[in-house]
């Protein structure tokens, strides 16, 4: 498993939110692009870049900063936020992402997510699914800042976007994002064991080291840490322990 650190930046600061929720803000006294060259330093070989402002009025806020990460720091980034068109994405790839991640978009407009993935590729996008359960005891994807619940179950949505050539997602259970409550075990088993073929990141309850050991287990690629590698829970030493 491929530990990935997270930036996540609002006003050009990084910060990190509780369960998404604006409101809930903590700031830290990081230089957006330092940190990134400290991750690498540390071994990283994937930094993970949310542009919370995009995300929430669309647009590209962060855009310049998310470019001079891409361009000091030598390895892989990927990023995501406020993606809602064709140029969104684009704009992402040529700032020198990687990778890209779509969210709302996988939830509200699939098809359209298809379409991208056959005429792009597989490799630069990443559908970023955010989950909650459901009465029913499935998982019901979100949209809109977590605000708007999606019309497909989160099983039969990955299964659509498989079809159309998805290798990349990133799963986030919203009810543990931020809180260091341990990953959602049961949620990344079962994804890994129904979709083999797609590299599932792990994303949410990180807060100890003993939480990336838990989430290795159910068979993830990779997990995203963000508070807890900002507050000391989890050591930079465990960058590259993880580095896969």
């Amino acid at each position: 498993m491929q530990l990935i650190p997270a930036i996540d930046l609002r006003g050009g600061r990084v910060v990190r939110l509780e369960q998404g929720d604006y409101a809930r803000e903590t700031h830290y006294d990081n230089d957006p692009v330092r940190l990134a060259e400290n991750y690498q330093t540390a071994g990283a070989s994937l930094i993970h870049i949310v542009d919370l402002d995009s995300a929430r009025d669309g647009g590209q806020a962060n855009l310049d900063i998310i470019r001079r990460i891409c361009s000091e720091v030598d390895i892989a980034v990927q990023t995501g936020g406020g993606v809602r068109s064709l140029a969104d994405l684009e704009a992402r790839l040529q700032a020198g992402a990687q990778r890209v991640v779509l969210g709302s978009l996988c939830v509200r407009e699939p098809e359209l997510v298809a379409q991208w993935l056959a005429d792009l590729g597989p490799d630069p996008i990443v559908a970023g699914l955010d989950v909650s359960p459901d009465a029913a005891g499935g998982w019901m994807p979100k949209a809109a800042g977590w605000t708007e619940s999606g019309s497909m179950e989160l099983f039969a949505l990955v299964e659509k976007l498989q079809q159309a050539g998805l290798e990349h997602l990133l799963c986030t259970d919203i009810e543990r994002d931020g809180m260091f409550s341990g990953p959602s075990v049961e949620l990344y088993r079962a994804l890994v064991s129904r979709f083999p073929a797609i590299r599932t990141q792990a994303s949410g309850g990180i807060g100890s080291e003993d939480d990336l050991d838990s989430a290795a287990r159910t068979g993830v690629s990779a997990c995203i840490v963000g508070r807890a590698l900002l507050e000391g829970r989890v050591s930079m030493t465990a960058i590259r322990r993880w580095s896969r």
